[in-house]
C-alpha cells in the first residue's frame, strides 16, 4: 500500500485558501464583461430545469438530447410569439422608452410645484394642523427618491437604446443571444451535478450533510423567487395589458410588458409599472370615457391598485410564498444597492442574493455559538432540545411502546445504472423514474428508512434508539450508531469499477465506517457477470499507471454469476456489478466508495462521474487475486432447514483463498456481520431468541414464512425484511411454503 500523503499545516492551508480566493476575484474582474451573459444564461437554465428534468425522467432519451430539444422549442416559441404580437409590442415599448423619461421629469416638476403651493396649515375638524410636519422629514429622503428615479429612468431609457441596437446592430444582438443560449445549454446539462459538486467539497459525512442542506435551502429560495417571479411576470403582463386596453390607455401592450418585467424588482418594480401606466394615462392626448386627464389618470391608478391587491393577496402567496423571508425595507434597500453595484441585473438579483446570505449567515452564527445549525427542520434535534429543556414540574414523556419486529419503508436512489426490475421482476412498488438502489434498512446520513407499521410508525432507526436504548441494538453492540445497511440493487448497466476502504482508512479520510459487503444474487440473466478482484501477476505500480490513464480493464478478473450465488466482498476488493442482475446487499453502515474506472461513459447530464484513483490505490487488497465464488460452508440446523454461512472467507475460492486464510490467522468469519441462509421446507420451525445482547434481521428472499413472538404474528414473504430488537425475547419462524430466508446479526 502506498504511504499516506502528509497533511498540510494551518499556515499552508490559509495561504492556499487566500491565494485561491484572490485568483477567483481576479478572474471575475478580468472577465467581468462576460459575467452578465453567464448570469443570464444560468438564470435561463435554472428556469427551464424543472421542465427538462420532468421530460428526462419520463423518456428514454438522455438529458443532453432533452436539453437541446427544449431549447430548440423555446427558440421556435419566441420567434413565433414575436411574429404574432412582437412587432406591435416592440413598437409600443420603443414609444414608451422615448416618452417616459420626459414624462417622469414633468411629473417631478409638477410635484415640486405642488409642494411649493401647499398652505402652511390646514383646518381639520376645527383644528389647525401645520402641513410641514406631515411631509417626510427623514434625513436624506429626497436623496433616496433621487436614487430610486435614477434607477428607474435608465431602465425605461434602455428601450430606446435597445431598439437602436436591434435596428442598427442586429448581428451583434443576435450574437449575444446566441452566446447566452449556448452557455445556458451547457449549464442546463450540468445542473443535476452542481449540488453534488458543492457537497463533495465537504468530505466528512456530517459536513457533507450540512452542505447538502444549505444547498437545498438556498436552492428553494432561488427556485421560488425566480420561477415565481417569471410566472408572476407573465400573469401581470397579460392582466395589465387586458385591463389597460379595456380602459383605452395608449400603448397597453407595452405597459403590460413593462409591468411584467418590473415584477423582477421587488417592492419598487410594481410601483414603477403602475407609475408608468398612470403617467401615460395622464399625458395621453385623448383620455377615454369623456374624463379629464386627471380623472383618467386616477381611474387607471385605481385599476392598477386593484391589480396589485390581487397580486399581493392571491397570486404572491400561492406562487412565491415566503421564499425570501426578508423585511420589505431590506428588500428595497438591497434592490437599490444592487442597482448601484451592477445595474439592472444587480437590482433583479439583489433580493435572492441577500436571502441566500441570510441563510449562510444564520448557519455560520449557529455554528459559532455551538447551536444546532438547522433548528427549524431538524426534527430529531428539536425533539431532544425540547426534552432537555422540560421544566421539572412537567410530567415525564410517555413510556416508549414495547419492542416489536420492525418493517421499514425503503429509501430509493436513482443512479445511472438503475432501471425498473425491482418492480417488473420482484413486484416491488416503486416511485416514477429510474431506481438503482432501494435502501431497505438504513440509518445513514445519506438515507434514513422509517418504520412502516405499529406504534413507532414513521420513526427512523436513530429515533428508535433514542426511545428504546439498548433494547433496540443490544448491550453487546459497540457502536453508538446502527452498524448495518441493507440494500437491493438493480443493475441494468455496469457499475463503476470500485473499491471500499477498511475502518481505519475510512475513519481518517472519510469520517465514515469501512465497507465490507456481501452480495446475494436474487436474479441473474444468462450472460450476467461481475468483476471480482484482480488477475494474477498484476504489479501494483503498473496497475497504478494504468488506472491513471483509464486502461485497467485487461487487469480485472471477471466471473459469471447465477441466481443464488453469494459473493463475499471484504474491504479492499476491486469489484463491479454487471448488467442483468438484482442483488440483495448486506454491508457495513457506510456510503464510502472509491471509483477506479467508469467505462468512459457520461451520465444523463453529459458529465462523467468523479473518480477517486488515488484513494482507491491506497486501499486495494492486492491479495484478492482471481477470487471465485465457492460453495459456502454448511452449519448444523434444526430438522427441515438447511443452513449456510455466507459471510465467511471460506465462501471465497481461487488463488485469493490462500492469501485470505493466512491473513486471517484461520479465523474465517466476517468481523462485522454474520449472514446465514436458511432454506426451509413447508412446516419447518426455527426457534430463536433475542436475549438483549444484539438485534437480529430476518429477510425473506423467496417463498413465505411467519414470525411469532409473545402471542403475535408477522409475515415474511416475497423479498422483505424484519428487524428484531435485542429485547424482543423468544420467537419462532415457521416456513409456510418452501422458502429461502436470511438471518443477519
Amino acid at each position: 500500500m502506498q504511504s499516506a500523503s502528509p497533511p498540510w499545516n494551518t499556515t499552508t492551508k490559509a495561504i492556499v485558501a487566500v491565494s485561491a480566493l484572490a485568483l477567483f476575484c481576479l478572474l471575475v474582474w478580468v472577465f467581468r464583461g462576460l459575467l452578465q451573459q453567464v448570469v443570464l444564461a444560468a438564470l435561463l437554465a435554472y428556469l427551464l430545469h424543472p421542465l427538462i428534468t420532468f421530460i428526462d425522467r419520463r423518456t428514454p432519451v438522455n438529458r443532453v438530447t432533452v436539453v437541446l430539444a427544449v431549447y430548440l422549442a423555446l427558440a421556435i416559441l419566441v420567434v413565433a410569439t414575436f411574429m404574432l404580437v412582437g412587432v406591435t409590442t416592440f413598437q409600443q415599448v420603443v414609444d414608451l422608452s422615448r416618452r417616459l423619461p420626459a414624462w417622469f421629469e414633468d411629473a417631478l416638476a409638477q410635484l415640486q410645484i405642488l409642494l411649493e403651493h401647499l398652505p402652511e396649515s390646514m383646518t381639520i375638524g376645527g383644528f389647525e394642523v401645520p402641513v410641514a410636519p406631515l411631509l417626510p422629514q427623514l434625513p436624506g429622503w429626497d436623496q433616496l427618491l433621487s436614487q430610486v428615479f435614477n434607477l428607474l429612468q435608465p431602465i425605461f431609457g434602455r428601450g430606446g437604446s435597445l431598439a437602436a441596437s436591434v435596428v442598427t446592430g442586429a448581428v451583434a444582438v443576435l450574437g449575444q443571444i446566441l452566446l447566452i443560449f449556448i452557455i445556458s445549454i451547457y449549464v442546463a446539462v450540468d445542473i443535476p451535478r452542481i449540488g453534488g459538486m458543492i457537497a463533495n467539497f465537504a468530505h466528512k459525512p456530517g459536513y457533507r450533510r450540512d452542505a447538502e442542506r444549505l444547498t437545498s435551502h438556498v436552492s428553494r429560495v432561488w427556485a421560488a423567487y425566480l420561477r415565481g417571479q417569471a410566472l408572476l411576470a407573465i400573469i401581470i403582463s397579460v392582466l395589465v395589458s387586458a385591463v389597460l386596453g379595456a380602459l383605452g390607455v395608449d400603448n397597453a401592450l407595452g405597459l403590460g410588458l413593462l409591468s411584467g418585467a418590473m415584477e423582477f424588482l421587488p417592492v419598487i418594480g410594481p410601483l414603477a409599472g403602475a407609475g408608468a401606466a398612470i403617467l401615460v394615462a395622464f399625458f395621453q392626448g385623448s383620455p377615454g370615457f369623456g374624463l379629464t386627464p386627471l380623472q383618467f389618470a386616477l381611474a387607471v391608478a385605481a385599476a392598477m391598485f386593484v391589480i396589485q391587491q390581487i397580486e399581493n393577496t392571491l397570486l404572491v402567496p400561492r406562487i412565491v410564498g415566503k421564499a425570501l423571508n426578508l423585511h420589505p425595507l431590506l428588500v428595497m434597500v438591497s434592490v437599490i444597492m444592487g442597482a448601484s453595484l451592477a445595474g439592472l441585473l444587480g437590482a433583479i438579483l439583489a433580493a435572492p442574493i441577500v436571502a441566500s446570505i441570510r441563510i449562510l449567515g444564520e448557519y455560520a452564527w449557529h455554528k459559532m455559538l455551538d447551536l444546532p445549525p438547522f433548528p427549524d427542520d431538524d426534527e430529531l434535534q428539536v425533539e431532544n432540545t425540547q426534552q432537555n429543556d422540560l421544566p421539572a414540574e412537567r410530567p415525564a414523556p410517555p413510556p416508549a411502546p414495547a419492542v416489536y419486529p420492525l418493517s421499514f419503508r425503503p429509501v430509493f436512489k436513482d443512479y445511472i445504472w438503475g432501471g425498473r426490475n425491482l418492480e417488473t421482476v420482484l413486484g416491488r412498488e416503486l416511485p416514477a423514474g429510474m431506481v438503482a438502489e432501494s435502501w431497505e434498512i438504513a440509518a445513514h446520513d445519506n438515507g434514513h428508512s422509517r418504520v412502516a407499521a405499529g406504534p413507532m410508525a414513521g420513526s427512523t432507526i436513530e429515533e428508535l434508539r433514542q426511545r428504546w436504548g439498548e433494547k433496540l441494538l443490544g448491550n453487546a453492540v459497540e457502536l453508538d450508531a446502527f452498524p448495518l445497511l441493507i440494500k437491493l440493487l438493480d443493475s441494468n448497466r455496469w457499475l463503476s469499477v470500485q473499491v471500499h476502504p477498511d475502518d481505519p482508512y475510512a475513519r481518517v479520510h472519510a469520517g465514515d465506517l469501512g465497507k465490507t459487503e456481501l452480495w446475494i444474487i436474487l436474479h441473474a440473466e444468462p450472460e450476467a457477470e461481475i468483476i471480482y478482484g484482480l488477475k494474477a501477476g498484476i504489479d501494483p505500480e503498473r496497475f497504478a499507471q494504468s488506472a491513471a490513464s483509464g486502461a485497467i480493464d485487461p487487469m480485472l478478473h471477471r466471473i459469471p454469476i447465477r441466481t443464488g450465488d453469494a459473493v463475499y466482498l471484504p474491504a479492499g476488493t476491486v469489484h463491479a456489478l454487471g448488467p442483468g442482475a438484482i442483488v440483495a446487499e448486506i454491508q457495513q453502515n457506510s456510503d464510502t466508495t472509491y471509483r477506479l474506472y467508469d467505462w468512459g461513459r457520461t451520465e444523463a447530464d453529459g458529465q462523467s462521474r468523479p473518480l477517486h484513483v488515488r484513494q482507491a490505490l491506497d486501499v486495494i487488497d492486492w491479495g484478492m487475486v482471481e477470487p471465485a465464488v465457492a460453495a459456502p460452508p454448511t452449519l448444523t440446523a434444526p430438522e427441515g432447514w438447511e443452513r449456510e454461512a455466507l459471510a465467511d472467507l471460506r465462501a471465497i475460492g481461487g488463488p485469493a483463498a490462500e492469501n485470505l486464510y493466512t491473513a486471517a490467522d484461520s479465523d474465517t468469519t466476517c468481523p462485522y456481520f454474520q449472514v446465514d441462509r436458511l432454506t426451509g421446507r413447508p412446516g419447518a420451525v426455527w426457534r430463536g431468541a433475542c436475549d438483549g445482547s444484539s438485534f437480529q434481521i430476518w429477510g425473506c428472499l423467496s417463498g413465505s414464512a411467519s414470525l411469532t413472538w409473545n402471542g403475535e404474528t408477522a409475515d415474511l414473504q416475497g423479498v422483505s425484511w424484519l428487524l428484531l430488537p435485542a429485547a424482543l425475547g423468544a420467537y419462532q419462524i415457521r416456513a409456510e411454503t418452501q422458502c429461502v430466508l436470511l438471518k443477519i446479526n
